[in-house]
């Protein structure tokens, strides 16, 4: 009997569950490694899922507008990418996080759901008559159904008919070419050029070399027949979103002087510049996809015309307070003019008709058209412009038989703006320059340093703010902020993606040195900062605005995809039930595992059969499990820190053993409380039952350090890669009075928050954490972090005042600072 997928995996979920269940009570050690190695491959994910949704942002929201295809492939990586990392959570604990499996599941499906493709209509009708057309916008694209309109409002247009889309579609599956163009598509993207370039070639060539379905060209044939006696044809697209909303005006081909002979040749060559680069281009800077550009094609006979142009029915080149309708005109065919390659002559003729107005119009000597014909063509273009309810533009051509409609299509120009006057930059105020642009945009403020020992609470409203990292906490600030700049963090991070949403411009860039209340203005696209209000940029910003790209579109997809709601940790929305989307899970997987580690082992030392004693002058027990050396530990063993490749234990131990912090080696530092409780002189001062303990890896170190009656956890990653690096630490307890245990922990906070790191307490309780910098400042912060552990042994019993507290951590904080 065949299970389901569902089925499978809730077996192998309960088989986890008792397998974890089982290494904890008899494989302890075992579980600690699993749990590492779960750990550092969530971190992974971690990182490659943050930069595929920074991409995924970019794209739905249009600063990088892509292909439907890519946008498709991105969210399918990114659901993978995710449901492995929620996947290797639950590893880590799986009674805990069973239910984020679920919520993944959920939301993948409904994802799915939002890209699905509706399946193409292969079957007939192949061909319409021109009459037809009208009738079927969605068959016949927007040039032909608005020209087969005009013919029914009463203005003459051409004989002529239209192979219909399914025609193309058609044309592609005979081919199978669908997933030879999806594969081509999912590299699209709008700033990619030379992509875009090499990849509309290769899809033009698929197009070219494939052949029309006979049964198609047979019928393409045959109408072409019904137009005799033409000589020549004009085969012209009609894509399904051209001439409407969306005008592509000048984007696709049309082929003229086509001979019957040669017209299945010529509908393939319209059907290839589908494909062109600026088509591709254009499609998706205003958000269309593949499928929503089906093309058909208008086969008209070919006219000859002694003149040819355009109307536009309320002319944008004449001044705003005048509404006039603007013809066009050059001799011969009306392509030099609409590609711009040639100079028209130009009328202006009144909208609303007057006797006077009429005998008042003047024709130069060499018009190349006469007042009847201009009245005539002025008023099929508001015949027409009533009729479609909006300005129209509208082609025309004049021969032997008279004025002739070959297009009318929604006039897309606005009245054009009086003339923007934008001073040129002043570079003298030019402070940095090329930054790095984690989300774009421009603005202007005060610079306001966070956190200097204050909360991001206290970020006045409208401050360009300052940053060390790029925290995740900040997002919860971001209405108070017009930018941010920050001496380390990327585009891919989680703060960066919620500031983009905002619109909220974020630059990053070491060696940046600004004064508090400094005015700035940021200019994240370019990457620059300049020197107080700089209204030059301001202005260049919005003239620029990408209007185009509809982001509504990809509004339900961003919610379940790149929008983060989880911004709080401690909040009781922080749960698998209130992921809302992709991003949510990419956080909760990320806190959740840090957390994990951070009570990797419990206070007893269970899992450290093969710990080794560290080796080291310091009066102190320690026992280290170095998680790269699989090899058992011999009873008594020892270990140096020379042995060790632990890039974070190398850099806390710096600090701990800082010559200029007194240790007295009269006294062992071991874990008192417990020995009071259960030694009764029974166990050894080097028991593991009461020693300090380490786990590390060469990037990894996860310490727990007993000193008296207070314990310390320290749990970091400490690499290459600043997105993964981090560092959590915890203080507790104490063996003085109350009043004392909290003065010592004022200390701590003072110094941690003036060194960077964020800190909340609870009780006798400090958690601190310093997350996402580059390996020199996390280096750095550890071993600031061991000086403060060493100095901090015993002092709750010697602090007796608030202001004592102070004072001894402005000290210690000179001390410190005297070190780098």
């Amino acid at each position: 009997m065949r299970t389901s997928s569902a089925e499978r995996k809730k077996s192998a979920g309960f088989w986890r569950f008792w397998r974890y269940r089982f290494m904890e009570i008899f494989s302890p050690g075992r579980l600690v490694q699993d749990k590492y190695t779960a750990f550092r491959e969530v971190l992974r994910l971690d990182s490659q899922a943050l930069d595929l949704l920074a991409d995924l942002e970019s794209h739905v929201f249009g600063h990088n507008p892509a292909d439907h295809y890519r946008i498709s492939h991105l969210c399918h990586r990114i659901s993978d990418s995710v449901g492995a990392m929620a996947g290797q959570l639950h590893a880590m604990n799986p009674p805990a996080y069973w239910k984020l499996l679920d919520k993944h599941a959920e939301l993948g499906a409904a994802i799915k759901a939002l890209l699905a493709p509706a399946e193409p209509a292969l079957g007939p009708p192949y061909i319409l008559r021109l009459e037809e057309a009208a009738d079927h916008p969605e068959l016949a694209g927007g040039k032909a159904a608005n020209l087969s309109t005009a013919a029914r409002v009463g203005v003459p247009v051409p004989p002529g008919f239209v192979i219909t889309a399914h025609a193309f579609h058609r044309f592609i599956d005979d081919n199978n070419l669908e997933k030879e163009l999806a594969v081509r598509l999912q590299c699209v993207q709008a700033d990619d050029h030379k992509t875009i370039i090499r990849i509309t070639g290769e899809m033009q060539e698929l197009i070219l070399h494939a052949e029309v379905p006979s049964d198609i060209a047979c019928l393409i044939e045959q109408f072409t027949d019904s137009l005799q006696p033409v000589q020549l044809l004009a085969v012209r697209s009609s894509a399904l979103a051209e001439d409407g909303k969306v005008s592509f005006a000048g984007q696709y081909a049309s082929e003229l002087d086509v001979p019957p002979y040669d017209i299945i040749a010529a509908y393939k060559r319209v059907l290839a510049g589908k494909y062109c680069p600026r088509a591709v281009s254009y499609r998706i800077r205003h958000g269309l996809s593949d499928a929503d550009t089906a093309m058909a094609a208008l086969v008209l006979p070919m006219i000859q015309p002694r003149t040819s142009g355009v109307i536009y029915t309320l002319d944008p080149a004449t001044p705003a307070a005048v509404e006039s309708i603007g013809v066009y005109a050059v001799a011969g065919l009306a392509e030099g003019l609409v590609d711009g390659s040639r100079t028209p002559q130009k009328y202006h003729l009144p909208r609303e008709q007057t006797v006077t107005s009429r005998h008042n119009f003047a024709l130069p000597d060499n018009s190349l058209v006469n007042e009847s014909e201009l009245q005539q063509l002025r008023s099929w273009g508001l015949q027409l412009e009533a009729h479609f309810g909006c300005p129209q533009d509208v082609e025309w051509a004049l021969d032997e038989n008279g004025l002739t409609i070959l297009q009318s299509r929604r006039l897309h120009q606005k009245k054009d703006p009086p003339p923007a006057i934008v001073q040129a930059v002043d570079l003298t105020r030019l402070l940095y320059s090329n930054l790095h642009c984690a989300s774009a945009g421009i603005a202007c403020g005060h610079v306001f340093h966070a956190p200097t020992g204050r909360t991001f609470a206290q970020i006045p409203v409208g401050s360009v703010v300052f940053t060390t990292t790029l925290r995740p906490a900040l997002s919860q600030f971001l209405d108070r902020m017009v930018g941010v700049i920050a001496a380390s963090g990327s585009r891919a991070s989680h703060f960066a993606s919620v500031a983009r949403e905002r619109g909220v411009p974020v630059l990053v860039g070491s060696e940046i040195h600004l004064t508090e209340g400094q005015v700035v203005t940021v200019d994240a696209a370019s990457g620059r900062i300049f020197s107080g209000c700089v209204n030059a940029v301001l202005q260049k910003g919005k003239l620029n605005p990408n209007k185009d790209f509809p982001v509504e579109k990809y509004a339900q997809l961003a919610a379940r995809t790149t929008h983060l709601n989880l911004t709080d940790p401690d909040g009781n929305n922080f749960t698998p039930a209130q992921c809302r989307s992709l991003h949510d899970i990419v956080r909760f997987c990320h806190e959740k595992s840090v957390r994990e580690m951070f009570r990797l082992v419990d206070r007893k030392g269970r899992g450290l059969g093969k710990a080794r004693k560290l080796v080291t002058d310091l009066p102190l027990v320690m026992y280290v499990l170095d998680l790269d050396k699989n090899a058992p530990a011999r009873p008594g063993s020892t270990i140096t820190l020379d042995e060790l490749s632990s890039l974070p234990m190398r850099a806390f131990w710096q600090g701990m053993s800082d010559p200029r912090i007194h240790w007295d080696s009269s006294q062992h530092h071991v874990d008192w409380d417990n020995f009071d409780q259960v030694s009764g002189g029974i166990f050894s001062l080097d028991t593991q039952l009461l020693a300090s303990y380490a786990i590390v890896s060469q990037e990894y170190l996860h310490l727990n350090i007993r000193f008296g009656y207070h314990f310390s956890i320290v749990d970091a990653i400490c690499g290459e890669q600043a997105g993964t690096n981090y560092l959590n630490f915890r203080f507790k307890g104490g063996g003085a009075a109350e009043k004392q245990k909290l003065f010592r922990l004022q200390f701590i906070d003072q110094v941690l928050t003036t060194f960077g790191f964020e800190t909340s307490s609870r009780g006798d309780m400090l958690d601190a954490s310093f997350a996402r910098a580059p390996l020199a400042a996390t280096e750095h912060a550890l071993t600031r972090l061991g000086m403060l552990l060493a100095a901090t042994r015993l002092m709750d019993v010697r602090l007796t005042s608030d202001q004592q507290a102070k004072d001894e951590a402005e000290n210690f904080i000179h001390l410190a600072e005297a070190t780098q």
